[in-house]
């Protein structure tokens, strides 16, 4: 073959690999969540009152240097009743620029806001490849460093951004498919949506007191305390 048609040809497949990478546009995830493997020991009993799975749909907007990880449109307003409806009063945001995570977590009656840097992880590539959502994807994996979870995530390099769901995120690609724990939680896209994003649609979180991590969890566990205690009041009497 001759080196000027190789080079053509070189020049070819990159020029058409730049032309249909995504940098900004809209993930539609489906996310199910095992709640009855998240339950604590201590509240196993509770297992028969809630269901095992629950089943949420997300979008992660985003452009070239921010995306935002929220509750499906359509879905906004259905069951805020429920109080095991994980992660639907959340909202995740991701400055690329300046490498900072934000959280809007409700928790009971109010919101909270937690701001840090991203964390830089190590990851581990395997070399395997599967199609997700039209998209080639690749696997990689890590462990959690502050509860020994399995995190095992596809990503695109096709979406050249290092985005994804929640804070699943950091690696040459979008990732497009997460299994947390063996699957304790499941996010998977199912649909890509190419277009313009303004900066409105992807603006950080603003609503809530601002915490630190470490305060939002004592915070959490002091509230989780007092429902256990609750509870317990309940069966004795």
């Amino acid at each position: 073959m001759k080196p000027q048609f190789l080079t053509v040809l070189f020049f070819f497949f990159f020029t058409y690999n730049i032309s249909t990478q995504i940098t900004e546009g809209t993930i539609i995830y489906e996310v199910k969540i095992n709640l009855h493997q998240l339950l604590p020991e201590d509240m196993e009993g509770m297992k028969a009152s809630i269901p095992e799975f629950q089943d949420l749909k997300k979008e992660l907007v985003f452009t070239r240097d921010q995306s935002l990880f929220v509750d499906y449109e359509e879905e906004v307003g259905r069951g805020r009743g429920s109080w095991f409806r994980m992660g639907a009063r959340e909202i995740h945001h991701h400055n690329l620029k300046e490498n900072i995570y934000t959280v809007q977590r409700g928790l009971m009656n109010d919101d909270y806001l937690i701001e840090e840097e991203v964390e830089r992880h190590p990851w581990t590539l395997t070399g395997r490849s599967e199609m997700i959502a039209g998209k080639i994807c690749q696997l990689a994996y890590r462990v959690d460093d502050r509860d020994s979870s399995m995190i095992e995530v596809w990503f695109t390099p096709e979406i050249p951004l290092p985005i994804g769901p929640e804070n699943y995120f950091g690696l040459p690609g979008a990732v497009l498919m997460a299994v947390i724990n063996y699957n304790e939680k499941i996010y998977i896209a199912t649909e890509i949506i190419n277009r313009r994003v303004s900066d409105s649609r992807v603006q950080v979180p603003t609503r809530g007191k601002r915490v630190s991590r470490q305060e939002y969890q004592e915070i959490s566990e002091k509230l989780m305390e007092e429902f256990r205690s609750r509870a317990g009041g309940g069966r004795r009497r």
